[in-house]
């Protein structure tokens, strides 16, 4: 499947997943889109006994990860949120 904020490889011949986040114009900040692909490819990993270590890592060369995307947190009367969890 193609994701638009992340990009997944699977290597199960080296038991091995690279997950890279894939917003390198803000740093790799997670939103609410991000952070349902994200869940959706955790729950992929987990559920494929092939894939033993996953390597997470980010685009860009600026950072890793910001963290959350202030732009996209709900105010506190509006709080849309994923599932509790990654799996």
């Amino acid at each position: 499947m193609a994701y638009e904020f992340a990009t997944y490889e699977k290597r199960p011949e080296q038991h091995l997943a690279v997950i890279t986040m894939n917003r390198p114009e803000v740093m790799n900040a997670l939103h609410l889109p991000a952070t349902l692909e994200f869940t959706e490819i955790w729950d992929d990993f987990a559920a494929d006994p092939d894939l033993w270590v996953a390597i997470l890592t980010g685009a860009g060369e600026r950072a890793f990860s910001a963290g959350n995307d202030l732009k996209y947190t709900p105010a506190p009367d509006d709080p849309p949120r994923p599932a509790p969890g990654w799996g």
